[in-house]
């Protein structure tokens, strides 16, 4: 008896603790960040004209929307909601069915005015919050940098270049830099007064990365940018007043305390007008609005990941792809060459070719990596290099 009364005795220990173990294993499971999650919500959509069938979708992908958007403020902090709310739209309406792994439509209901669907959708998790991290949504904030100008600019019918920093300077900010600086305030940056003449002169046009970075710092500026502005007329028309300008705008920005350049933008454009110089600023404007999104997206990019480059579209113009074993052995490198981020065909005329490539580094790089692929099957001679342009001749 006294033997049976232990043996049961132990086996009720041994339960017990077993027990335990499932209980800690099932809370620490439950602790772990599930890579899927199943979500039901109602998505809604009105006819407004449309047949039932094209609203009954856009119920469902509203719904979709809704569900990704639900597992989206589960994984931004509550307290960063608001400043990254743009971000998190845009990730939600351009991306949203790529979070989606399966879902059912539960029920339904078409009205006189819309219809509404109850879906079952299952939102891949770890999909979602990595899109989230590389949109850095996640990304603390940190205060924004200010910005110094160093741009010259040379309107329609001048003969030279206008700048603010030589001894005859203005010193005032010329029409790119005001409209530059405009863009650049609506992002939030800060932007640096050079209203007070310094008592070094600089007189050079095209100033190198450690005489912008000593000039930056004289203004107490954390970034200073660099470039040129050109607008010159295109075409008369002789027919009407209209007059067709076109435009250049290429800067760098530079770190003040390294002088390590951070970024590099190039935009060109066309215009019509009646004067010249309105024609010359309207042109200006025009440039200085697509470069500053270019900016402000390197910029940041460098404010959260210092040490890595933010990949710069690279234009590579390809003559000579009649000799299609090294047009295709050419791609074939530009595809593994590392620093590239992907390649792309932008346009293809035989012989010519237009590539874009997304490379971690300058154009003169890009060539001088062209350079070492010249193999039996790919003969290339470099042509030319520009700001964000190599111009590659293929040979059979």
């Amino acid at each position: 008896m006294r033997l049976g009364h232990c043996f049961i005795k132990n086996i009720t220990v041994y339960l017990i603790i077993g027990l335990i173990l499932m209980m800690t294993t099932s809370s620490a499971y439950s602790q772990v960040e599930t890579p899927n999650e199943t979500i039901q919500v109602i998505g809604k959509s009105t006819k407004s004209g449309q047949d039932p069938t094209t609203a009954r979708e856009a119920a469902i992908a509203n719904g979709l929307n809704a569900a990704v958007g639900r597992t989206i403020l589960e994984i931004i902090p509550s307290d960063l909601l608001a400043s990254r709310f743009d971000g998190l739209t845009i990730l939600i309406d351009q991306q949203a069915e790529t979070f989606i792994r399966e879902y059912k439509v539960l029920a339904e209901k078409q009205t006189d005015t819309g219809y509404q669907v109850l879906i079952q959708a299952v939102v891949v998790r770890s999909r979602l919050k990595d899109a989230v991290d590389q949109a850095g949504l996640l990304a603390q904030e940190v205060p924004m940098p200010v910005l110094l100008f160093l741009v010259t600019e040379q309107n329609v019918g001048e003969t030279a270049h206008r700048f603010w920093w030589h001894a005859d300077g203005p010193w005032e900010a010329l029409f790119t830099e005001e409209a530059l600086a405009r863009e650049m305030r609506s992002k939030g940056y800060q932007i640096a007064d050079h209203a007070t003449p310094v008592d070094e002169e600089y007189n050079a046009i095209n100033l190198n990365a450690a005489t912008a970075a000593d000039i930056g710092r004289l203004y107490h500026s954390d970034v200073v940018i660099t470039g040129e502005a050109v607008a010159s007329m295109a075409k008369d028309t002789k027919v009407t007043d209209l007059k067709t300008y076109k435009g250049t705008l290429t800067v760098r920005a530079y770190r003040t305390d390294t002088g390590a350049q951070i970024a590099i933008s190039h935009a060109s454009t066309v215009s019509v007008n009646t004067e010249d110089t309105t024609g010359g600023k309207s042109v200006f404007s025009l440039l200085a609005k697509e470069v500053a999104e270019d900016l402000a997206r390197q910029i940041a990019f460098h404010q959260q990941r210092p040490d890595e480059t933010i990949p710069a579209p690279i234009t590579i113009e390809v003559s000579g792809t009649d000799h299609l074993r090294s047009f295709v052995a050419l791609r074939r490198a530009l595809n593994t060459m590392p620093d590239v981020e992907r390649m792309q065909i932008e346009a293809l005329t035989p012989p010519t070719a237009i590539l874009v490539v997304h490379f971690r580094g300058s154009a003169q790089e890009m060539a001088e990596n062209l350079k070492r692929l010249k193999t039996e099957t790919l003969n290339i001679q470099i042509d030319e290099t520009s700001i964000d342009r190599v111009k590659v001749i293929l040979s059979p």
